[in-house]
């Protein structure tokens, strides 16, 4: 990713505006990701998808956004272009991606002096940590894979797990998602030793959607490879 700066002539006017504004969240720390994070863009050409060299604006927020999508001179002949934001697989995993390639949006054509017709509102993106991911040594985790019936890794596949609380209070459910290779790390910081809890696996990308279960105690399950097999 790459910051653009952009800094007006003095007397030119200048409309800051993004397409879309998203804004990425690390689902470990609840904070914004602090580990590198890539993000590729294409453009709709047609049926299909096309990769595109464009970068996003990194916002000190935190935020990303891409400030010059549809920026023309004239709007008023120029048609809306559609764009998808697809977050790579690294240390972490888009949650999005269990359920498509990315986050689709549309750049309104717009100029200095034409404002955009409409304001988009920031989008969350919730980051799980991939198998590579920098836990602290006081969280549990939990590794493994995700496998078909034929021994196929299977990725982009939605693990959760819900953990009842040794004190007063809703359940917490826990979320995560297999990497290119079917393997997850699924961090169960609410999990009480001795508790036994039961990991769903979710391919909603497979159609029809493929599931499967895995039942694992703490912390007998740490430090070993889990296989989970969907079907």
């Amino acid at each position: 990713m790459s910051t653009v700066t952009i800094r007006p002539l003095p007397g030119v006017r200048r409309v800051s505006y993004s397409a879309a504004w998203f804004v990425p969240v690390d689902t470990v720390t609840g904070t914004p990701p602090g580990l590198p994070l890539t993000i590729l863009l294409d453009i709709r050409d047609g049926q299909a998808w096309a990769p595109t060299e464009i970068k996003p604006t990194v916002m000190l927020s935190g935020g990303i956004g891409y400030l010059d999508l549809g920026r023309c001179r004239d709007p008023g002949t120029t048609a809306p272009k559609r764009y998808r934001a697809r977050f790579e697989p690294g240390a972490y995993l888009a949650i999005v991606r269990a359920y498509r390639e990315g986050e689709e949006f549309l750049a309104l054509p717009f100029s200095d002096t034409t404002p955009p017709a409409l304001v988009v509102p920031p989008l969350r993106v919730n980051l799980a940590p991939a198998v590579s991911y920098p836990f602290t040594s006081e969280v549990p985790v939990v590794y493994g894979q995700v496998s078909t019936a034929a021994g196929e890794p299977a990725p982009d596949v939605l693990l959760s797990v819900t953990v009842s609380l040794p004190v007063p209070g809703p359940p917490r459910t826990t979320r995560t998602l297999t990497g290119p290779h079917g393997t997850f790390a699924l961090p169960l910081r609410w999990a009480a030793a001795g508790q036994q809890v039961t990991i769903t696996a979710a391919d909603y990308r497979h159609i029809p959607s493929r599931t499967g279960q895995l039942s694992v105690q703490l912390p007998d399950a740490l430090g070993r490879n889990q296989t989970i097999v969907i079907g």
